[in-house]
């Protein structure tokens, strides 16, 4: 007898005016692609089959695009570099405004604002090196 597999609270799967699926797929899958789609289905709290045919459904409607783990490195890095140029122009309008109002400005101060913004800018250009690259026709 087959065992019944348990998903923690999988839930079903919500169809537009309730239209059936009437048609079926099947899919040839590797040892290790078969585990990577029953643990994303169980992040998701989806069925292993429910998950690859949401997927699969949402690439081909052009709903969802596949990054590959490149590429998310790069987007983390530009994330974090963005984040980054955010926390330095706070640090800028704290200067100026310290300035404005009659303060001063330590020396140590301007050096730490200049050396961040020095080291957030080479990682944009760095980010920025490799993807210009990968654009570039072959």
């Amino acid at each position: 007898m087959r065992k019944q597999r348990v998903f923690p609270e999988q839930r079903r799967r919500r169809r537009r005016d309730n239209e059936p699926r009437p048609h079926r797929m099947n899919l040839r899958l590797g040892d290790d692609e078969k585990a990577a789609i029953d643990t994303a289905a169980m992040l998701a709290r989806k069925t292993p089959s429910s998950y690859a045919a949401d997927m699969a459904v949402a690439v081909a409607m052009n709903m969802l695009t596949p990054i590959p783990t490149t590429y998310r490195e790069e987007l983390r890095e530009l994330i974090e570099a963005r984040t980054a140029l955010t926390r330095i122009g706070a640090n800028l309008n704290q200067i100026a405004r310290a300035v404005n109002s009659g303060g001063s400005v330590t020396q140590e101060q301007l050096d730490a604002v200049l050396e961040r913004v020095t080291e957030v800018v080479r990682r944009v250009d760095e980010a920025t090196i490799v993807n210009m690259r990968r654009r570039r026709p072959r």
